[in-house]
């Protein structure tokens, strides 16, 4: 099996345990919002859970926007080149960050600039 293959295939995987994950979280956060009125106490800590619920549904939602564009780069024959300079990703950090669009050097660019926007 070709290694884009495998790729491919973990992919795919991945992306359905997400979707199931996503779709437990959206019946928990909809439990919370029908479940009767309780105690002051547990509606604070049930407020909290709901907000935790939603951060994690978004992380979900934006991890399989990641697949499906590394899905995407796969048929269209792109996969596997650094979105920034152009140069091949290791296939080594692909097995590691399947979904990688940038090389490490154009990743670590990448994360010093947003530290630098963030600290001014």
């Amino acid at each position: 099996m070709r290694p884009i293959d495998a790729l491919r295939r973990r992919l795919r995987e991945r992306r359905r345990k997400l979707l199931r994950l996503v779709t437990n979280t959206e019946d928990e956060i909809l439990a919370l919002d029908t479940n009767v009125p309780a105690e002051l106490e547990e509606e604070a800590q049930e407020a909290r859970l709901a907000t935790v619920l939603v951060w994690l549904d978004d992380r979900i939602t934006a991890e399989i926007e990641a697949i499906d564009h590394a899905l995407t780069r796969i048929e269209r024959g792109d996969y596997g080149t650094c979105e920034d300079c152009n140069d091949p990703i290791p296939v080594e950090r692909l097995h590691i960050l399947p979904a990688a669009t940038t090389c490490v050097h154009c990743a670590a660019a990448r994360e010093a600039t947003a530290r630098m926007r963030a600290a001014s």
